[in-house]
């Protein structure tokens, strides 16, 4: 009977261990520094990463800091994130989903309106630093096709690491310390009062295209190829669709949000419903 026992006890515990999944853990920017963070990533865990995922992975979510979240992405954590934009050098390291998950109008130069005439023209980054104008980075973040820019020792370029960059970056610019800075305007809105926001003006980047895509992104771990893969078949759901068109309109104003729904029925495929 004990050796019975024991057998029904081993079995038990094999099974016990054969279903147990492995924990993912999704990497969410603590960018805002508010309840924002933890309300973008419920929505995004609710629409799409619990269905997409969950049947395979018990999900984890970490706020971090940017570079923390790259650095844990290039690492042998199974670990990945809802949005992120893909570069060569990342690629290296990361793997990004066939199908971006967010679209993004592009960032803004934004300086103090008596630095930055305003207007409706793309101004050029490159002109300002050659007119001898400073700019404030987030080191860790890439600034696509102004990078090369940005390394060029030349340039007034201070590049800003740590907890809250974005913050420090802000409060920089408003004391004057330096002329410009290149951000999202949500990024803006969440940590600068609109009393201050007041006194800034901005202007697109001439040498950015219009939009900008954000795309779920991995360790190139054995987790994260498969977390990969179940996105990318989740992706063409009708599910997916109807959250990238409310994700989308939402965020933007209508003719951004409807050129950016075309890009991807033209580009990816996707349909959407009630659209032109």
């Amino acid at each position: 009977m004990r050796l019975i026992a024991f057998i029904v006890i081993l079995i038990t515990l094999n099974t016990a261990t054969a279903t147990e999944k492995p924990t993912l853990t999704i990497l969410s920017h603590a960018y805002f520094a508010s309840e924002a963070d933890k309300l973008s990533i419920n929505l995004h865990l609710a629409a799409v990463i619990n269905p997409a995922l969950a049947d395979e992975f018990d999900i984890d979510v970490d706020f971090t800091n940017h570079a923390r979240l790259m650095k844990r992405l290039s690492s042998n954590e199974a670990s990945c994130t809802f949005n992120a934009i893909k570069t060569p050098e990342r690629a290296e390291s990361m793997v990004f989903s066939n199908i971006p998950t967010y679209m993004h109008v592009q960032r803004q130069v934004y300086a103090l309106k008596s630095t930055l005439e305003s207007g409706s023209a793309p101004i050029s980054v490159t002109k300002l630093l050659k007119n001898k104008g400073s700019f404030g980075i987030i080191g860790s973040t890439s600034y696509r096709e102004l990078d090369e820019l940005f390394a060029n020792k030349q340039y007034n370029v201070a590049a800003i690491y740590g907890e809250n960059a974005f913050l420090q970056l802000s409060r920089l610019l408003l004391n004057k310390r330096i002329d410009y800075i290149v951000a999202y305007k949500q990024a803006l809105e969440a940590h600068i009062p609109a009393h201050e926001l007041n006194q800034l003006t901005s202007r697109r980047i001439a040498e950015y295209p219009e939009f900008i895509n954000g795309f779920f992104t991995c360790s190139k771990t054995t987790a994260g190829y498969r977390a990969i893969a179940l996105i990318n078949d989740y992706m063409k759901s009708a599910e997916m669709a109807a959250y990238i068109q409310q994700l989308h309109s939402k965020s933007n104003l209508p003719d951004d949000a409807k050129a950016m729904l075309n890009i991807y029925t033209q580009s990816y495929g996707i349909r959407f419903e009630n659209s032109d």
